[in-house]
């Protein structure tokens, strides 16, 4: 696994990202009812942390999860 990460870990928050933008998607788009806020929220949170990971700007020094 740490094998894969260092390889392909750069490009990882890409998935994350596809999947917040479309939880946004389904968000705005239902007609009546809005749907759920906090899964957008958090996948957007999930995304902003796993792009600061990936591309080195948050080190495990800084890093509120590890301890």
């Amino acid at each position: 696994m740490k094998n894969l990460l260092s390889k392909y870990g750069k490009h990882f928050w890409y998935l994350p990202l596809i999947i917040s933008l479309w939880s946004w998607w389904t968000f705005f788009s239902l007609p009546i009812d809005w749907g759920d806020f906090s899964s957008p929220l958090f996948l957007s949170a999930f995304t902003y942390y796993f792009f600061l990971k990936c591309t080195g700007r948050l080190t495990d020094k800084d890093d509120p999860f590890v301890e």
